[in-house]
């Protein structure tokens, strides 16, 4: 994994647009190199397939209009002390994952819908695949998410293994913004409440070694569906950031889904933080 290292995927769109002030934010936090890719999705470019010569001329112009974009996106993150490049690439599917494999980046920050026909899909083929990646941390970033800062973070756990990990991650972006850490466990096992608070009592115990006590918080929450407290949570709190492990996925798809009832909707504006 390249620990310096950013990747920003651009459709263009306004909700990609949206999750730049993220990648800076991640960037300066991280002190991490800022690649953005834009991918020309070649098997799209059906009305130029019986002309040889015009399929070659119009991949040309979709490359010279993505890169005039792109460099003047790069010599604006450059002016706010970031080092940044680009690449536009092709590929018949919107994630190419050789591509993403062998850059191996830290983090891949990403709106979650974009042009190419995606908001009947949790994320489109780009995201959901790069989701999927057991390799990637992946920061989500849903359309009406509005960057204010990254004052409040909410980690939910399950007792993974992996929390200690995660949470060595979180600590540099809560220690460059000063952030206040609230991590949290919905309990639906009703049997064996005991045993829950002994779990979570010793977690807390090992999170504090990890990141220290400032501006920490623990809460132990109950509930029939564990989906839906921590929906009720972030519609209470609004935190800047949810951060998460992966096998929460169905609970991202309920967050970020277009076709979930008016009470839903209310939470897409809560980026997520996925671990794998």
């Amino acid at each position: 994994m390249n620990s310096n290292l950013i990747v920003y995927p651009t459709d263009f769109s306004d909700c990609a647009n949206n999750a730049m002030p993220y990648v800076i934010a991640l960037g300066k936090a991280l002190k991490c190199k800022i690649k953005m890719v834009h991918a020309i999705e070649i098997g799209s470019l059906s009305s130029a397939e019986e002309s040889p010569d015009m399929r070659i001329n119009l991949i040309k112009l979709l490359e010279e209009q993505a890169t005039k974009k792109l460099t003047k996106r790069k010599e604006e993150i450059e002016t706010l002390g970031l080092e940044c490049d680009y690449d536009v690439i092709q590929g018949r599917s919107l994630f190419l994952k050789e591509y993403m494999e062998n850059l191996a980046p830290l983090l891949i920050v990403m709106g979650t819908i974009g042009k190419h026909g995606l908001e009947n899909k949790i994320f489109g083929s780009f995201a959901t695949q790069t989701i999927r990646n057991p390799k990637s941390i992946v920061l989500a970033i849903p359309e009406k998410a509005k960057f204010n800062n990254l004052s409040e973070i909410v980690f939910a756990t399950d007792f993974h293994l992996k929390d200690k990990s995660c949470l060595e991650f979180i600590k540099k972006i809560r220690k460059y913004y000063d952030a206040n850490l609230r991590v949290i466990h919905v309990n639906d096992n009703f049997t064996d409440l005991k045993q829950e608070k002994e779990n979570f009592l010793q977690l807390e115990a090992e999170i504090i070694k990890v990141i220290g006590s400032r501006d920490l918080s623990f809460e132990l929450l109950y509930g029939d569906d564990v989906d839906d407290k921590l929906l009720e949570l972030l519609d209470s709190s609004k935190p800047d950031m949810l951060a998460l492990i992966t096998r929460k996925r169905n609970f991202i798809e309920r967050i970020f889904d277009k076709s979930l009832a008016k009470k839903m909707v209310n939470h897409t504006n809560v980026p997520v933080l996925v671990f794998s």
